[in-house]
């Protein structure tokens, strides 16, 4: 599974590893962890947040893109976490470009035409391979490159075994969804294809509305399962449901 997230913040009783702040030039700050237990992770996010709270002081902060690297510790058994990083930067609410909608904002029948065209554009492109499109239209905070946009284009049509399409189907509006980067306005559609040799997808696409008609790619993170794999495994629908779920 690969995907693309803004920060998505989110308790054990040994003592966290060490965290350091650095200024990043013309970006804000990087709050790394070299290693992590994975009964680790929520406890070390959530000093993440005082330690950024704090390196801020009267403004807020703004998390970005994170990533970490998994490995497994044969000799304990365990996952581990490694070379942990978020992003963050500190904003004046009073000059934030970004706004929130009334929390009884509805869109309109033409705005999610527009977002579902958005949407379609961007899947359109990741089956084409154009990796610099993809990049254009992914929020400039999630960091994005040509390399990592056409990797993950590679993975989506891993399976496909002929010609189909990607289609986006809205599974709903959201109004300054609290664990967003940005107050406003997003929209959040499953992905679907109709290719040979997947069977089925899990997961979508949330796209935050800038203002009416434009938009970009806050969040990917779809899954594609393989006919080739259920028909081997004999797996049922249900059971990819329950690895939809994971």
């Amino acid at each position: 599974m690969t995907a693309i997230f803004l920060a998505a913040l989110a308790a054990s009783a040994q003592p966290l590893p060490a965290i350091k702040v650095d200024p990043v030039p013309g970006k804000g700050f990087a709050a790394t962890v070299a290693q992590i237990d994975a009964d680790q992770y929520s406890p070390v996010i959530e000093r993440i947040k005082v330690l950024a709270a704090q390196r801020c002081g009267r403004m807020k902060v703004r998390f970005g893109r994170f990533y970490f690297d998994n490995k497994v510790d044969a000799a304990r058994g365990v996952t581990i976490i490694q070379n942990y990083r978020q992003a963050f930067n500190c904003y004046d609410p009073a000059t934030d470009p970004y706004k929130p909608v009334p929390a009884d904002w509805k869109a309109s029948a033409a705005e999610t035409a527009a977002a579902t065209r958005f949407a379609q554009r961007f899947l359109d492109n990741l089956d084409a391979g154009n990796a610099t499109i993809l990049v254009k239209m992914m929020d400039p905070a999630l960091e994005t490159n040509a390399t990592e946009m056409k990797r993950f284009s590679d993975e989506a049509k891993m399976y496909q075994t002929g010609a189909g399409e990607f289609s986006p189907q809205l599974a709903g509006w959201m109004n300054n969804p609290p664990d967003a980067s940005y107050p406003g306005a997003y929209a959040y559609f499953a992905v679907l294809s109709t290719h040979p040799g997947i069977v089925g997808t899990c997961g979508g696409v949330l796209i935050q509305r800038l203002r009416d008609g434009e938009y970009r790619m806050a969040q990917y993170d779809v899954r594609y399962f393989s006919q080739k794999l259920v028909d081997e495994e004999g797996m049922t629908d249900a059971e990819l449901d329950r690895l939809c779920k994971r």
